[in-house]
């Protein structure tokens, strides 16, 4: 038998492409800045040559663990399942290791036992507390962080998206089919996107000047339990279609109108937010707006790098990041209402 080949290094891509080791470390690591062209050689040169991380010898080397937590509220949703996809190839492309964690305890605590030992370097965190609840939980640790899927007041390091944009294309979407009664499946009221989303809502219906009062809003919050009588709510008011805060909560409203006998979009069309496979696998297949989730996790990480590498502003980053929705996935579950 032939003797393996030594691993390629760093000092094997930059003789290929003849630049300084420093340099292609710099780009491997997405970090400074580096011409475009170069930096395309490198990546393609790394690929070809089949250059590999090694976290164990690079840890040895910086004394540093090269471990990212993420911990996230529900793992089940899809949100955050995406956000965690695309966390996780932005931190393995960075030669991290991304572990997930999922809140179902006491955070504050989690974060206090982290702070004492030297696995985690720095933590992204989404959570449905209360701002208050929030910050004690974050000042529990030492470590860098990044707050994801909301803004805190005060803190530049979060990364969102514009689910009230989001809103108002699905609303939006709804008016120009016709509908003139459109209710609102809502998250939790008085959080970030709860009230975003909200607000998108009302937005798009003000401009067309239709109604879009309280007795409209039914609160589900992110638990498809909650969604039947909040349906319920929105079906005794007449409303001929429903904007659902979240995919999952948008899935279980088609569900009860189902067991109402209502059929969708006929009698009543539902729109949502975040293209997933969860919308195309039901019946009838889900109107959403897609919502940029994988980037919003990338984007997480590279900020918490950024971070723990001491840079505290970031390369581009002036503020708290709020991420464009994508483009209107109009499918099966909506349609012009029967009076139209």
């Amino acid at each position: 038998m032939s003797d393996p080949k030594p691993p390629v290094t760093l000092r094997d891509v930059a003789a290929e492409v003849g630049v300084d080791v420093s340099t292609v470390s710099r780009v491997l690591q997405n970090k400074g800045r580096v011409a475009d062209a170069t930096r395309s050689r490198i990546i393609e040169a790394a690929g070809r040559l089949g250059y590999k991380v090694n976290p164990i010898a690079r840890a040895l080397k910086t004394a540093r663990s090269s471990t990212l937590l993420m911990v996230v509220p529900q793992i089940e949703n899809p949100v955050f399942a995406s956000a965690i996809i695309g966390a996780e190839i932005e931190a393995r492309r960075a030669g991290y290791a991304l572990l997930v964690c999922y809140e179902h305890g006491d955070a504050r605590q989690m974060m206090a036992d982290l702070a004492r030992t030297s696995l985690i370097e720095g933590v992204i965190i989404a959570s449905f507390d209360e701002n208050d609840s929030l910050r004690r939980t974050l000042a529990a640790s030492d470590r860098p962080h990044v707050i994801l899927n909301r803004h805190l007041a005060g803190n530049d390091n979060c990364v969102a998206m514009d689910t009230g944009r989001a809103a108002e294309i699905g609303v939006a979407h709804l008016i120009g089919l016709g509908h003139r009664r459109i209710g609102h499946l809502a998250g939790r009221r008085g959080r970030f996107n709860g009230e975003m989303r909200l607000r998108g809502w009302q937005t798009a219906l003000a401009a067309a000047g239709l109604d879009h009062g309280e007795h409209l809003v039914a609160e589900a919050g992110y638990n498809p339990d909650e969604v039947p009588a909040a349906v319920d709510r929105l079906i005794a008011q007449r409303v001929t279609a429903i904007q659902a805060a979240t995919l999952l909560t948008g899935v279980a409203a088609i569900s009860r109108l189902h067991e109402l006998a209502l059929r969708v979009p006929e009698d009543v069309s539902v729109v949502t937010m975040h293209d997933d496979l969860l919308a195309r696998v039901v019946y009838p297949q889900v109107t959403t707006v897609a919502l940029p989730t994988r980037d919003m996790g990338g984007a997480a990480v590279r900020r918490l790098l950024a971070l723990i590498d001491g840079d505290s502003r970031g390369e581009g980053w002036d503020g708290p990041l709020l991420l464009p929705p994508g483009e209107l996935m109009v499918r099966g579950s909506s349609a012009p209402p029967h009076s139209a």
